[in-house]
């Protein structure tokens, strides 16, 4: 299967900020200094969605209170990272579509559906409604998972009640009936698979990985039993030929 011509929102990570009052002055103090850039702010929704589509990465911090010490460090961030494009909101509209609702700093990405940008050609993503009661504990069972298998897939968060990512789900076949949902991509082939679960645990991960990951090396094992075996079979061809 090959790659879908359109772009999707992925919402690959995101985190509360606290810092202690000592730590948030230091951070103050770095960032403060002549031309030190600023975030874009974006007052409401419609200026976020145009802010996130237009960048390939793009980072934005949601406050409910621009007084509170994560405010420092995500400033400091934007000093150090030229490159990418920060945006800042404390807009209750704003905050409510994205399902936020603490002091949080999320990252973006824009990519094509079947080209997924990394030096890990395995994803395993969990599709999930962040407003979801479980939510939480279930995005703590799933950072334990990916401990389990660093450096072999590499774990993304499509947050589903963002409108955007409505073509992620259905990229893999998915109804909203099914959520929430792991799927697991291979890059190199298109090779895919899909587990609705009724449970995020670190169990359930790990099995869906390790099938996933056998799975892909029977099927290697397989075709190289298949050339071994027409190696064989045309190497008896030609023997016969020349005789």
């Amino acid at each position: 299967m090959g790659a879908m011509p359109f772009r999707c929102l992925y919402l690959l990570g995101l985190f509360t900020c606290k810092l202690s009052p000592e730590v948030a002055a230091e951070v103050q103090e770095s960032s403060d200094g002549p031309g030190a850039r600023e975030p874009v702010r974006l007052t409401d929704v419609q200026a976020a969605m145009d802010f996130v589509a237009a960048a390939e990465v793009a980072v934005i911090g949601f406050f409910q209170d621009l007084e509170v010490p994560a405010v420092s460090l995500f400033h400091s961030v934007v000093k150090n990272f030229q490159d990418v494009s920060f945006g800042i909101s404390t807009a209750s509209e704003v905050l409510a579509h994205y399902s936020v609702t603490g002091n949080t700093i999320s990252l973006f990405r824009l990519a094509v559906i079947g080209l997924f940008n990394s030096m890990i050609p395995i994803h395993l993503l969990l599709m999930m409604n962040k407003a979801s009661p479980e939510y939480e504990a279930s995005l703590h069972r799933y950072k334990e998972a990916a401990k389990l298998f660093q450096g072999k897939i590499l774990f993304i968060l499509v947050a589903t009640g963002v409108k955007q990512n409505g073509k992620v789900i259905s990229f893999f076949k998915l109804k909203k009936s099914q959520l929430p949902a792991l799927a697991i991509y291979q890059t190199l082939d298109d090779v895919w698979d899909t587990l609705p679960i009724t449970e995020v645990s670190v169990e359930h991960v790990q099995n869906f990985c390790d099938g996933f990951l056998k799975g892909k090396r029977e099927k290697i094992m397989n075709q190289k039993k298949r050339r071994q075996r027409w190696n064989s079979d045309f190497s008896l061809f030609l023997l016969l030929r020349t005789k």
